[in-house]
């Protein structure tokens, strides 16, 4: 039998972007390991107990100094970031202020902890954009997006961090996370919500290629990146390796839910800019972490719409 990991039992955490899908996931993960947890979050919003919660916005480097002055964490998770796709001119800024000022906040106020054990920050494999697959931590990143334009900025700045100043900055670059509980802006929530709700639901040809990743085994990359020296300065696809037309995963949803007929293929142009073919090479974590998702796609599709079924009283 396996031991029960104890390293995080007791450890000072500090969470940007705790209330949100990944990091729901991530807090909900440390508390059953025993961790001393605190978040920020713009907004006061209801959550576990047994955490402290600090309320503020991660744009103001004053906020952001005194929580991290006042918790003295050991690890630190960024996982804070305006994550609108817009391509309009005024998402620069936003995307901007929240993910490239928010994060050199966050990395400026953590320098000045002695305890600092690691600084994990989540980036995108959007950052990638449409360069050619599959993605490996030495291709040029081509953002797509002010959202992924930002999100490059961010990780070139975690890598000079820990260059010049030291810091134990991990970058971790997901692919397309799924699970229960994540919002139905996303498109996996929404097509599994439309189905078990019976309403027809648009969508493009689905001739795109998408990398999806079980947010469980995204949150053990993370935990696992967190207490590898090896990693520090580094950046780390995580994914599946597999890439998935969107056409199938949705006939897949269809099969899973019993609900056919509701899906119009086609009933959607694709986005402007759109990148058709998204998967990314996983080797390095793999090899530096010994990290692979464990959770196949069935699988974890058939865990996320039991969640909803849940929800919906099915």
């Amino acid at each position: 039998m396996d031991r029960p990991d104890t390293s995080f039992s007791g450890k000072r955490i500090f969470v940007t972007g705790g209330s949100g899908f990944i990091g729901s996931h991530l807090i909900r993960q440390l508390q059953e390991m025993g961790a001393v947890v605190s978040l920020i979050s713009r907004e006061k919003k209801a959550g576990p107990t047994g955490i402290t919660r600090y309320t503020g916005d991660i744009r103001d480097f004053s906020v952001v100094e005194s929580c991290i002055r006042d918790c003295e964490p050991e690890l630190i998770f960024h996982l804070a970031a305006y994550k609108e796709r817009s391509e309009e001119i005024p998402a620069f800024r936003s995307s901007i202020e929240t993910n490239l000022i928010g994060s050199l906040n966050v990395f400026s106020a953590a320098g000045s902890i002695c305890s600092l054990e690691s600084l994990i920050t989540l980036g995108t494999a959007e950052e990638y954009g449409n360069s050619v697959p599959p993605f490996n931590e030495r291709t040029r990143e081509d953002p797509v997006t002010p959202y992924s334009f930002s999100k490059v900025c961010v990780s070139h700045m975690g890598e000079l961090f820990f260059h010049l100043y030291n810091l134990p900055v991990t970058i971790v670059r997901p692919t397309l996370a799924y699970g229960p509980a994540q919002g139905t802006d996303m498109f996996l929530p929404a097509l599994i919500t439309s189905l078990l709700d019976n309403k027809l639901f648009p969508m493009t040809k689905g001739e795109q290629t998408r990398d999806f990743v079980y947010v469980a085994d995204l949150v053990e990359a993370l935990l696992m990146a967190s207490k590898n020296t090896s990693a520090r300065g580094q950046v780390l696809n995580i994914g599946s390796g597999i890439a998935v037309k969107l056409a199938d995963i949705t006939e897949k949803i269809e099969r899973l839910t019993g609900r056919r007929g509701l899906v119009k293929f086609g009933g959607k142009p694709c986005r402007k800019n759109e990148v058709m073919e998204y998967f990314a090479d996983v080797r390095k974590a793999e090899e530096l972490l010994g990290w692979r998702a464990q959770t196949s796609l069935e699988d974890g599709l058939t865990r996320t719409i039991d969640y909803y079924r849940g929800v919906k009283g099915l």
